[in-house]
């Protein structure tokens, strides 16, 4: 079985119920499967559904390619298994509150896998998914007002702070990035009525850990919960390795992507992203751990660490910075180690597709700063 097949069993018991609404166009499950038979349809997000399916009618494999898309390192092309989503789908829509009655937002393009996973978790479920492909947060929360359930990463959570609680959504799950304690609370307050998610996984792993956002939780950030049903998570050197028959094709299990944490009463203590490692003269930095410290100042609405080559330490990193924080004070809230080479302020953080921060577009960046 594949998920073309899954949405032509779909369009058989939902003919008539919404399954995709893209601003104003809705298509009906019976709507959009004949859709992708006809290979029709115009939009950004609906094309690239319409493709993803037609391709899995054409070749009737149960494997199917996803991208990564790191913040710093190029795209790769996975090979993933039916199986490896649809028999997790149960574990995740059950913790999530995803259900046959959920009305799903997610934003952005489905080459990020987090949303490609959450659109087919929604077709599983027999639910509805609602979105843009416009960025603009006011629409998001105009098409939210009618929705249950909440997909976002964190960097366009942060974008609904404003305005009136939301208390018609039960549930918001995000991941890819830490949620500063900032962040979390402020969504407690959007989101009265909702149940708060952070997970942590990767393209070739699929989930791994999990929390619920609570007011008591909410500052320990580093701290991303347990192990999903059926995954098993160990350190090692440093590393965190997992075990899960979820992976992409060809992971050898237990299995490293090169982040760091550690272990503390069965919760995963996140430490560092592999691709975020910066060896500054010896010292060892990760650039997430760095970037949760300026959130937690006043001042800082957003931040990214880059790294960049120095002749002497052979890696250093500039810090960009959305707000009005003094570069003093924040110098003075982080150790000599994790102080910046430069700080640099901004008016905004570019974002790539799937929403995480472009770190390659700031790299363009520091070369007005390189020796």
């Amino acid at each position: 079985m594949n998920f073309y097949d899954l949405l032509k069993a779909r369009a058989e018991t939902f003919g008539d119920k919404i399954f995709l609404q893209v601003d104003a166009k809705i298509f009906t499950y019976a709507e959009f499967f004949c859709a992708v038979d006809n290979q029709s349809g115009d939009g950004k997000l609906f094309t690239q559904a319409v493709n993803f399916f037609a391709a899995q009618k054409k070749n009737p494999s149960n494997v199917f390619e996803v991208k990564t898309t790191g913040s710093t390192a190029a795209p790769k092309i996975l090979r993933r298994t039916f199986e490896s989503w649809a028999d997790f789908f149960p574990t995740q829509n059950k913790i999530f509150r995803v259900d046959e009655t959920s009305r799903l937002f997610m934003h952005g393009s489905l080459d990020f896998t987090g949303n490609l996973n959450a659109l087919l978790s929604i077709l599983y479920a027999g639910g509805s998914v609602v979105t843009t492909d416009k960025f603009a947060p006011k629409t998001w929360l105009e098409l939210i007002e009618r929705a249950t359930n909440v997909y976002l990463v964190p960097a366009k959570l942060a974008l609904l702070a404003t305005g009136k609680p939301l208390a018609n959504v039960r549930s918001v799950f995000t991941g890819s990035q830490v949620l500063t304690e900032s962040q979390s609370r402020s969504l407690m307050k959007k989101f009265p009525a909702a149940e708060i998610f952070l997970y942590y996984g990767a393209s070739e792993l699929s989930f791994v850990t999990y929390k619920k956002i609570s007011a008591e939780n909410a500052g320990d950030v580093q701290n991303l919960g347990k192990p999903f049903d059926g995954v098993k998570i160990f350190t090692r050197d440093g590393l965190i390795y997992v075990d899960t028959p979820f992976a992409v094709e060809g992971v050898e299990m237990p299995a490293t992507v090169g982040d760091a944490g550690r272990i503390v009463d069965g919760d995963l203590i996140f430490i560092g992203r592999g691709e975020d490692f910066i060896n500054r003269g010896g010292v060892k930095i990760y650039a997430s751990a760095v970037e949760s410290k300026l959130l937690s100042i006043d001042g800082v609405e957003a931040a990214a660490v880059v790294k960049v080559g120095d002749k002497v330490r052979g890696e250093n990193f500039i810090a960009y910075v959305v707000g009005t924080a003094d570069k003093k004070i924040i110098r003075q809230a982080l150790s000599p180690a994790e102080s910046p080479r430069e700080i640099i302020f901004v008016e905004s953080l570019p974002l790539n597709a799937s929403g995480k921060v472009d770190k390659n577009s700031l790299k363009q960046l520091n070369q007005l700063f390189a020796d």
